[in-house]
């Protein structure tokens, strides 16, 4: 009887704080997938790969989603080529009848189109985008244990996010994949990613 009482005590207070820290947010971001200079092996690639995003964090328009930068060493004995695609949650709206009138939350990639985009990036200059929703690095890396700086920042923007927002499901997805020929078939080796809870 006693531990079950605790638990609905914990509960409760728990409960508690979860609509103290909301009713003042926007959305929460959960962390999900960590990105932690976890060294992997892809088809015989070795490489170690850094980066990570906030974690437990209130979100809100310009605040800096990326705690610390994506970036990649290469120990195979192949040079490799890379790639990354970036999907989030996006919000439409328009004016109809004298009312804003939102859209449902819908995954969006995020292109050079600077105008439609609802989320800014620092990507590493070397990075070209191309039709087929990824962003090509446009310089190979070699098996030099260089670090090769992916993605620097990363964040809604607060010109174009506003209260259609609110209360809704967001994912984050940066997806990164490599190849070892310039026309080869390319192996995913990771996916960051970031859901609300909210």
């Amino acid at each position: 009887m006693k531990k079950r009482f605790t638990l609905s005590l914990t509960a409760l207070i728990a409960s508690a704080f979860l609509f103290v820290v909301t009713s003042f947010a926007w959305f929460t971001l959960r962390f999900l997938i960590p990105i932690d200079n976890i060294p992997g092996n892809v088809s015989g690639i070795v490489y170690d790969l850094g980066g990570d995003f906030v974690v437990n964090s209130v979100i809100y328009p310009e605040l800096e989603l990326i705690s610390e930068d994506v970036s990649i060493r290469n120990f195979a004995p192949d040079t490799l080529f890379l790639r990354i695609k970036i999907t989030y949650t996006k919000v439409d709206w328009d004016y109809v009848d004298e009312e804003y009138v939102f859209s449902s939350p819908y995954q969006e990639i995020f292109t050079d189109d600077n105008e439609s985009s609802h989320i800014e990036v620092g990507l590493n200059s070397n990075f070209f985008y191309d039709e087929d929703g990824y962003w090509y690095y446009d310089e190979l890396i070699q098996n030099n244990t260089i670090t090769h700086i992916l993605l620097t920042s990363l964040k809604y923007s607060g010109f174009k996010v506003g209260n259609e927002y609110q209360q809704k499901t967001l994912d984050i997805k940066i997806i990164i994949e490599v190849t070892t020929q310039q026309e080869g078939l390319w192996d995913p080796i990771s996916t960051m990613e970031f859901t609300t809870t909210m």
